[in-house]
């Protein structure tokens, strides 16, 4: 992560940037200022991305009602770098769905891509109250590790989301306390990967 001060120089640096429009190819602008492009794909990632998208998309038109349809071709086309479109995928699912959690976790997920922290905050904000007092659950990945084996929850995700989300903003000591709570959680759920996570944020 940025040092502190460096990222405070930043942040006060870049909201003029972020004012003005962005080219028709940019997602997003970083905190200089500069129009910020998706990275083309390997050939095979791209063919992979681009049929699960196709899959995810069959499965929405078949359900369009269900919550995990929604968030599976929001997760999938975000993939392939269209994250604005993504925002909006999830930006629906949230109006047809607005007391599920996961649709503001991914939501606030892709406003952090694009830079836009406050709306990131206000996102996981609401996700942590939505999942205050429930159980946890295993949170699937979109793009699995070596060994298949999810290792992050939707309870762990939205705290490391909205640790982000503070430290970004330049408000460190409340991105302190959110990871504390998260490497805290982690132990107890004995899960090593994220306290290996959220330690590395303190």
């Amino acid at each position: 992560m940025l040092h502190r001060p460096l990222l405070a120089l930043v942040l006060a640096t870049s909201v003029a940037g972020a004012q003005q429009p962005l080219p028709a190819n940019a997602e997003a602008r970083s905190l200089l200022g500069q129009p910020l492009v998706p990275p083309p794909l390997p050939a095979a990632t791209l063919e992979a991305h681009t049929a699960r998208l196709a899959e995810a998309r069959r499965g929405f038109e078949h359900t369009p009602d269900n919550a995990d349809s929604v968030i599976w071709l929001g997760r999938r086309t975000a993939y392939l770098g269209r994250y604005r479109e993504a925002i909006a995928i999830f930006s629906d699912g949230i109006r047809d769905h607005p007391e599920d959690a996961r649709m503001y976790r991914h939501r606030g997920h892709r406003y952090l891509t694009i830079r836009e922290f406050d709306k990131a905050l206000i996102d996981f904000e609401r996700a942590r109250g939505l999942i205050a007092g429930t159980p946890d659950q295993v949170e699937p990945d979109g793009i699995p590790n070596a060994r298949g084996i999810p290792t992050s929850t939707l309870h762990s995700n939205i705290r490391y989301h909205l640790g982000l989300a503070h430290y970004l903003k330049g408000h460190f000591d409340a991105a302190a306390r959110i990871y504390a709570e998260d490497v805290a959680a982690a132990r107890a759920s004995n899960n090593p990967d994220m306290v290996v996570a959220s330690s590395l944020c303190l």
